[in-house]
């Protein structure tokens, strides 16, 4: 009895140095899933344009984080985007483990859930959101056509999104096809490649990283075509995250719409 204790005892103290309780999280996308975990309490640090996380500390931006302040937050955990913006020496002079969060498809989103769920102690409530949100996607259907898609990520210089992003999946999970092809996450391009590619949907999103857009339609460069135009909100499609299904299902409908209708 006194062995079983003893092991029992052993295995609780490991799982609780384990499980992290100071978070800095530099990976934006990550935010959301932090709090669907129900793990918000134990971020320290946030980049300055992740809401929702008031008694987190700012420690600027994920391209340019302030290690200085990070350190003094004294984290013993770090979700960061990969190694291009924050360095393993960066990770050592803060004194804490790194995990990297930056997923390029619904199913690299979902293993992302489960392993921030066993960082932070809450592996049960990840199991749970994963079948939840794999759930959602038995209500896609799929469309009578395969649309041609361009997604415009900024307007200035004009940036596109290519299929090695979550971008690229979502439009091919939903039923969509992107345009021009291009094997990397967001490329630069022009209007005459648009033009040339002809979509049949225009996407294009608003936020930080492309806050005043001019209105596609209205663009006198496009005045030859008429693509369908959708404007969207870019934190539900750049960044990934448990929004990005919800957004699948969205692009899903559109698609299935604009091919009724064509």
């Amino acid at each position: 009895m006194l062995k079983f204790l003893t092991v029992l005892i052993v295995s609780v103290l490991s799982f609780s140095a384990y499980c992290a309780d100071r978070i800095v999280i530099l990976a934006p996308a990550a935010g959301d899933i932090i709090e669907k975990l129900g793990a918000e309490n134990k971020v320290v640090g946030v980049t300055k344009n992740l809401k929702g996380f008031e008694k987190a500390t700012p420690v600027g931006s994920h391209l340019k984080p302030n290690i200085e302040i990070i350190k003094s937050l004294n984290p013993d955990l770090l979700i960061i985007t990969g190694g291009k913006y924050f360095t393993d020496e960066m990770s050592a002079a803060i004194g804490a483990r790194a995990v990297e969060y930056d997923p390029r498809t619904l199913s690299e989103v979902t293993e992302g859930i489960r392993t921030l769920g066993k960082e932070t102690g809450k592996a049960d409530t990840a199991d749970k959101l994963i079948k939840s949100l794999t759930g959602q996607m038995k209500a896609l259907k799929k469309p009578s056509c395969s649309p041609n898609v361009f997604f415009e990520v900024t307007q200035m210089p004009l940036m596109a999104a290519g299929t090695d992003s979550i971008i690229g999946d979502m439009i091919k999970a939903a039923g969509g096809q992107l345009i021009p092809a291009s094997a990397k996450k967001l490329f630069k391009t022009n209007a005459e490649t648009v033009l040339a590619s002809r979509p049949d949907i225009y996407i294009w999103q608003t936020g930080a990283m492309n806050k005043n857009p001019d209105n596609p339609a209205s663009r006198p460069e496009y005045k030859s075509i008429s693509p369908k135009y959708i404007h969207v909100n870019e934190y539900d499609f750049s960044r990934a995250n448990t929004t990005s299904f919800k957004s699948v299902l969205f692009l899903n409908r559109a698609f299935s719409d604009y091919c009724k209708q064509k």
